[in-house]
């Protein structure tokens, strides 16, 4: 789903994927994806967006890369076999990853 700025992906099932790729200044990118093959790539260039992706399951993936200065990243993957990547350029970004076991209640 997209919204002016707002870009939504919720994903259930197996074999997820997810590339979104942004150059608007302000955007807001949200990605669940729970199951099974988990892989998301999130690129945005401008200042000031937000990038925000929770995968729980199995195989999760994330290569997150934002361009700018005041850049937001949150990632947390639960389950099975973590990985990350981020990149961020620019000054005042923050970014915190979170990385575990898949909790009881599925995330």
């Amino acid at each position: 789903m997209t919204d002016s700025g707002k870009t939504t992906v919720i994903r259930s099932g197996t074999g997820n994927t997810a590339t979104i790729v942004r150059n608007d200044p302000d955007g807001t990118i949200r990605v669940e994806q729970h199951g099974r093959d988990n892989a998301a790539l999130a690129v945005q260039s401008g200042s000031g967006e937000r990038l925000a992706i929770s995968q729980s399951g199995a195989a999760a993936d994330a290569k997150i890369a934002q361009d700018g200065a005041c850049n937001d990243t949150e990632l947390t993957q639960g389950g099975s076999d973590n990985s990350a990547t981020v990149r961020q350029s620019g000054r005042g970004n923050r970014v915190v990853v979170r990385q575990g076991p898949q909790r009881k209640d599925g995330t």
